[in-house]
């Protein structure tokens, strides 16, 4: 109900960022998180998607842990899936943090009619072994565009 009413009460601008929030919470939930790096160490993982000039939620996902025990694969682009499907073919800028920037998730919300702009990880196995070696080299927009296609 909460998902429904932010997204049909506003309507985003351009830009939307895709990120994570614990919200703090101690109590007993088998969904509790624990992420050391937050200031708030326990509590409830959303990960949402927000109009990036004024920070407005406009979609939610609440992470209730593993199914099974079984370790989810490719979380992060199943997340971006969930949360820009709503704004496909909008040609509209997602904003996203190396967790969720795949170059899977990037060819297909190109193919949404979304751009993506995001970080990587060094680790990440799209990059020549030379880029990884040059320490101060910066990679060209070009490169990168020639990767995705």
């Amino acid at each position: 109900m909460l998902n429904t009413n932010l997204s049909r009460l506003y309507k985003p601008t351009e830009n939307l960022t895709i990120d994570e929030q614990l919200y703090p919470f101690r109590g007993h939930t088998k969904f509790t998180q624990y992420i050391p790096s937050k200031q708030a160490k326990y509590g409830i993982k959303i990960w949402w998607i927000c109009d990036a000039a004024n920070s407005y939620p406009l979609n939610g996902i609440i992470y209730t842990g593993k199914t099974g025990d079984v370790s989810e694969k490719n979380q992060g682009e199943r997340v971006v899936k969930e949360l820009a499907v709503a704004y496909k073919g909008s040609s509209r800028n997602l904003y996203m943090d190396n967790f969720f920037t795949t170059l899977p998730v990037v060819k297909l919300m190109l193919s949404w009619k979304l751009t993506v702009v995001g970080t990587l990880k060094k680790t990440n196995l799209i990059f020549p072994k030379i880029w990884l070696l040059a320490k101060h080299e910066k990679c060209t927009l070009h490169c990168l565009v020639s990767m995705i296609r």
